[in-house]
């Protein structure tokens, strides 16, 4: 069960790295009232026909989750954008990859909370078998950008536990960063 968009938008991740994506985007964008969240990838892509079935809470091509029984991240954030009067956007195309997506009022009783932007973006950014991942976060006066590749560079393997305190701290920083202005 998710709680929080933070876990919605790490099975979006997830579903991402399953389905081969080499280079995952991710957006979250809160500001002017809205709260908006994209992940777009480069992975193998749905038919047209996979499409239409996979906001079905009790459909699952049983790639993304072998061990599940039903795929329910993309039918949360469907029902989601429609309890928040918002939108919800779900393109993809078989070898090019899927976008996901919702735009929603901010203030909305129904939204869940975005949880630990800090722990979730850690998170998405140490998911396995990503080449690479790019997160834009943007806060309406103040944004950053946090990139895989560069982050491997400066801090070294994220797969180790030195070098994930750091990224924690770093992306902290740049938390505590945004909302300051």
């Amino acid at each position: 069960m998710h709680f929080t968009l933070g876990e919605l938008l790490l099975d979006l991740v997830q579903n991402a790295a399953n389905a081969g994506a080499q280079t995952v985007r991710v957006s979250v964008r809160e500001g002017n009232g809205r709260f908006a969240m994209t992940v777009s990838d480069d992975g193998a892509g749905m038919s047209p026909r996979d499409v239409r079935r996979a906001t079905d809470p009790f459909f699952t091509d049983r790639r993304s989750h072998p061990d599940r029984g039903v795929g329910l991240g993309l039918a949360f954030l469907g029902q989601t954008a429609e309890a928040t009067d918002g939108s919800f956007r779900l393109q993809s195309k078989v070898g090019e990859g899927t976008i996901v997506g919702i735009d929603c009022p901010a203030g909305h009783v129904d939204l869940p909370p975005l949880g630990d932007p800090v722990e979730t973006f850690v998170a998405v950014l140490c998911t396995e078998r990503v080449g690479e991942i790019e997160i834009s976060r943007d806060a309406g006066e103040s944004a950053y950008t946090l990139r895989k590749s560069e982050l491997n560079e400066v801090l070294g393997d994220l797969s180790s536990v030195e070098a994930r305190g750091l990224l924690r701290e770093y992306v902290r920083s740049q938390e505590e960063e945004i909302w300051r202005r």
